[in-house]
């Protein structure tokens, strides 16, 4: 990794300052170790280190990173479009990063401007995250989906000074954007092949074509300035503006390739080929799938919404070599008949994140297609968007569990009641993590980044959690939505996991519901398998025998169509609630 580090900082350090500035060539580096330790802290903590010691990375700017080592696969195909096949190779892709970046200057955007994106999926979408930076501008990243409120509201908070969206959705969004943005504002149009581009707007296309006479933008950023704008409720409260700076989502990278070396280098003969199914407004799409793959030489098919028979094509059509998910992705390839055994042929990882994989969801996957567990490995990985995001990668099948913190990341236990330094296996308490992957803070909210991160540099995640005697730890659930039972915490994850090896159990949630006598109680939601008819009875007695008194579904079973979810996967637990109130 080390070498690496050196070999692109080499480069970096040779590059001429026409429109790339020369880099500091300054490496954080130490020595690693193979074995975890808990050391103590300056102020008397217990810090659980990483066994995979310091991550080096160099002192550089996310989209020079990630276009670094391009020269040496410049025709490789970079982007590609699995709707409708358009593609650019990595030279192509380099380019239209720069050219993006002296269009958007040339209209009269300043340095540390915000850019608003709010589209699917396409390799546009990539480029104009790139092409913004490369401006030295700030890019917020807005759900497609959002109501007009919702995109409202992140745009006033950003103060947002122009807008990158696709055809399909820059009706909508005009409509919505006229009381929150001023008439000057630049609307750019990725053109989605869903109709002709609204009158008046500019075609994202067009930003490439003028880039290419103007001149390069004279960069004065660096590392520490913000680069990344995206939304999280954090641990509570309303979404903020969480603000990541160029060393942030750099060191991340190099954090979690060291700590997880799964993929190949691109050569003649071989090219790792992803695809970004995971939406890219979210960080886990940009800066665990797009951004890295790019920067190590892989290829980056992006699929603009999930829909079974599209992500199907794309699995026929390319030779994917790995495939980051979500644990629902990962019962849809077990389940859907359209998934066919020789689409894994070329694939050795799956990555699933955001919520806890069971083990006999995993071995319904091997089961079904036939898939040598030791060929195609299941990876599990935890992070926030407030660390950039990677936190933990789990490496050694141990289902359930998020692994270990990846290099250059510290991490803590802290007991929630007593707020005191956990070091025993199997006890619970709240994940502190530190690092170079934390973020700046909350934008304009001095008070909410203080009750994240502390004086000393500890982000507060929120997630409950315990680690073995391995130390690989395991995430419970949020602090605000452990079940309290009689005093006693239920993990809703753990109750979920049960549900689903259920055989007439598609899918599960399960949320606490107030209870006169112990508290709350336990409360499963249950979206039932294709043609079976399960009873509450049947539910609460094939969960009875499987876990303790106190976390029976004591609150009941209700039968519903579909899990709420949030884009990344996570289960919507306040919306269950609202529907048992209601």
């Amino acid at each position: 990794m080390a070498t690496y580090a050196f070999r692109s900082i080499q480069k970096l350090s040779q590059m001429s300052n026409a429109g790339i500035r020369t880099l500091n060539p300054i490496l954080r580096c130490s020595s690693t170790s193979s074995q975890t330790k808990i050391i103590t802290g300056p102020n008397n903590e217990k810090i659980i280190m990483p066994p995979d010691g310091e991550a080096s990375y160099p002192e550089t700017l996310i989209h020079e990173f990630v276009w670094n080592d391009s020269e040496n696969y410049p025709n490789h195909i970079a982007l590609e479009c699995g709707i409708s096949g358009k593609k650019y190779t990595f030279a192509q892709a380099k380019d239209a990063t720069s050219y993006i970046g002296r269009s958007l200057r040339n209209m009269g955007l300043k340095k540390g401007d915000v850019v608003a994106l709010m589209a699917p999926n396409f390799p546009e979408t990539v480029l104009g995250l790139l092409g913004s930076m490369s401006g030295g501008l700030i890019v917020t990243t807005i759900n497609p989906q959002y109501t007009a409120e919702e995109t409202q509201k992140q745009l006033l908070k950003v103060n947002a000074k122009a807008m990158i969206m696709s055809t399909e959705i820059a009706s909508r969004v005009l409509a919505t954007t006229k009381a929150c943005l001023p008439r000057e504002t630049p609307f750019i149009v990725i053109d989605d092949g869903t109709g002709p581009i609204p009158d008046g707007l500019i075609p994202f296309d067009d930003l490439i074509t003028r880039g290419k006479s103007l001149s390069p933008v004279n960069l004065n950023t660096n590392c520490d300035d913000v680069a990344l704008l995206p939304f999280s409720s954090g641990t509570t409260g309303l979404p903020k503006g969480v603000m990541l700076t160029h060393r942030n989502l750099v060191s991340n990278i190099m954090m979690s390739r060291t700590s997880l070396q799964a993929f190949q280098p691109t050569t003649s003969t071989h090219q790792e080929v992803v695809p970004a199914i995971l939406p890219l407004f979210h960080l886990y799409g940009i800066n665990v799938i797009a951004f890295p793959r790019l920067a190590f030489g892989g290829k980056v098919v992006t699929i603009p919404k999930f829909q079974p028979e599209t992500f199907v094509k794309v699995l026929e059509r390319n030779k994917i070599t790995a495939l980051y998910c979500v644990p629902t992705m990962v019962l849809f390839l077990t389940s859907s008949p359209l998934v066919k055994k020789h689409y894994f042929d070329h694939m050795h990882m799956m990555m699933s994140a955001a919520a806890p994989l069971a083990k006999t969801d995993a071995d319904r996957f091997y089961e079904k297609h036939n898939v040598d567990p030791n060929v195609l490995k299941f990876r599990q990985g935890y992070g926030m968007t407030e660390s950039s995001p990677t936190v933990c990668i789990e490496l050694g099948q141990k289902y359930s569990s998020v692994g270990k913190n990846v290099a250059s990341c510290q991490v803590r236990l802290v007991d929630i009641k007593t707020q005191k330094d956990i070091t025993t296996p199997g006890q619970t308490g709240e994940l502190w993590i530190k690092g170079p992957h934390i973020m700046k803070g909350y934008l304009n909210d001095e008070e909410a980044t203080k009750n994240i991160i502390t004086n000393d540099g500890w982000l507060k995640s929120g997630d409950v959690a315990y680690f073995d005697e391995d130390f690989d730890f395991y995430i419970t659930d949020r602090l605000k939505e452990l079940i309290k039972v009689k005093g006693f915490q239920v993990p809703p994850a753990e109750l979920e996991a049960v549900l689903r090896t259920h055989p007439d159990v598609k899918e599960a949630a399960v949320v606490g519901i107030p209870h006169e006598r112990y508290g709350e109680v336990p409360k499963a939601f249950v979206v039932v398998s294709k043609g079976k008819k399960p009873t509450e009875d049947d539910i609460k007695n094939f969960v009875k025998g499987k876990v303790s008194d106190y976390k029976q579904l004591k609150g009941g079973v209700t039968f519903i169509d579909d899990i709420p979810k949030n884009p990344s996967g996570k289960i919507l637990r306040s919306k269950l609630k609202q529907v048992y109130k209601s």
